[in-house]
């Protein structure tokens, strides 16, 4: 079975080489309509989940003639996963081949579905090794890489004060990222020093916080280094100066998801260039009209290509993107981040949540900061701190705080760490209180 598998995986990898190859100066509306129309055709078929929502709302894949019809095809979301899970997977697959993946996030209840790790993971390595991340290099073999996105380093190497092992996949290693603290900044730096990357791929709330332990131990630089590559989580304008600043290199973005529906690229010109072969992508507003000014905020929808198990299909992300252009590919000045975070205030008003990190970032001592809402109209601002804090700062804090959440108490408590979800990522907002 492994090895059929295997096999598998390497057909797929060179299908989408191919593909990419022979794309070039094509009609790439076209690719996108025929991978379209054959993936709802196989989801009206094969998948229950779909085709009841579909007929519930007048729509058969007779319908679909052009990408202007996706329009009539209903959204789901993340809600619609959760319910009708065991309902989206196509009949007659080898379940044997999926795994269970569950997601976290950043905000909200835990998500599972369904992945072929055999489809999806040689697919976006084809997508990386065409046109995505810097550091794949073939003159010499891959260049080093060293990950800090959440892997789980084994306890025998915790115990032993280890935080790193190989990455077999990638000509690297992964480094946690939980235990980014003071008390292990001496072998972390080491480590680095002696590993020599030449790309680090973090999560933006891991390189921040490698960059304040080495501002505070009055350190600068990783010789050999050519960037750092981010996702995952937002990243703002002071993430970049601070990276910059500190390791001396820019952060180079890229945008994906766990579901593997969709990734975008950041291009020359600073932009996130959506991949258009690797899935579908509209910027909706509100009302599900599609979005084309250039500036103006919009919701992504996505529908991921080549997956037949467990399609996602007009998927909102729940992501929202500043639009530079709304023709293939699609490009966003912006990655804004998550759209459903709620605040709510002592009236009981939502009021949607605003992490302005222009609040913190330039006050010495503060490591991270998080949200944490357990009342209506009662904000916590947890603060993780070193010895360059000084609490005279704090009447400031809550002072320009109290400018952007009106209506709000708000108090400061200063914490040992904070809290990431299981998977490592950073959450700048605790909800507790349910929306009513």
């Amino acid at each position: 079975m492994k090895i059929t598998c295997l096999f598998s995986a390497v057909r797929v990898f060179f299908e989408h080489m191919i593909l990419l190859r022979k794309s070039a100066g094509t009609d790439l509306k076209e690719i996108q309509f025929k991978k379209y129309k054959g993936l709802v055709s196989h989801a009206w078929d094969t998948i229950p989940a779909y085709r009841r929502l579909w007929e519930d709302n007048g729509f058969d894949p007779s319908m679909f003639n052009s990408l202007d019809d996706v329009r009539r095809i209903p959204c789901i979301d993340k809600n619609f996963v959760r319910e009708y899970m065991e309902d989206m997977v196509s009949t007659g697959y080898d379940r044997s081949r999926l795994s269970l993946v569950t997601t976290g996030g950043t905000t909200g209840m835990p998500m599972k579905f369904y992945i072929d790790q055999y489809v999806a993971r040689p697919k976006e390595l084809a997508y990386q090794l065409w046109g995505g991340y810097h550091y794949w290099r073939h003159r010499q073999g891959l260049d080093r890489v060293v990950t800090l996105r959440g892997y789980r380093i084994k306890e025998s190497l915790i115990r032993k004060r280890i935080f790193w092992q190989r990455n077999v996949r990638e000509n690297g290693i992964y480094m946690s990222s939980f235990h980014i603290l003071e008390e292990n900044y001496d072998i972390y730096i080491r480590k680095l020093r002696s590993y020599r990357p030449r790309y680090i791929k973090a999560y933006p709330s891991a390189i921040v916080a490698l960059c304040h332990l080495m501002q505070h131990n009055h350190d600068k630089g990783l010789e050999g280094l050519e960037g750092v590559i981010c996702s995952s989580e937002t990243i703002s304008d002071w993430h970049r100066k601070l990276v910059k600043e500190v390791l001396g290199v820019e952060i180079l973005s890229f945008y994906g998801h766990s579901e593997k529906v969709v990734c975008a690229y950041q291009n020359n010109q600073g932009e996130m260039e959506f991949q258009p072969l690797y899935g579908h992508v509209e910027f909706l507003d509100d009302d599900d009209r599609p979005v084309s000014e250039k500036g103006r905020a919009a919701s992504v929808v996505v529908t991921g290509f080549d997956n037949h198990y467990f399609p996602f299909i007009r998927y909102r992300t729940d992501d929202e993107v500043l639009v530079s252009s709304a023709d293939i590919p699609m490009i966003a000045s912006k990655i804004v981040g998550r759209k459903q975070q709620f605040v709510y205030d002592e009236y009981g008003n939502k009021v949607q949540f605003t992490n302005n990190d222009d609040i913190f970032h330039d006050i010495s001592g503060i490591l991270a900061y998080q949200y944490v809402q357990n009342k209506p109209g009662e904000l916590i601002i947890n603060l993780q701190v070193d010895s360059d804090y000084r609490s005279d700062v704090e009447n400031e804090i809550l002072y320009q705080a109290s400018k952007i959440f009106v209506n709000f108490s708000i108090c400061i408590k200063i914490v040992e760490s904070i809290e990431k979800t299981q998977s490592g990522k950073f959450r700048y907002l605790v909800q507790n209180v349910e929306a009513k």
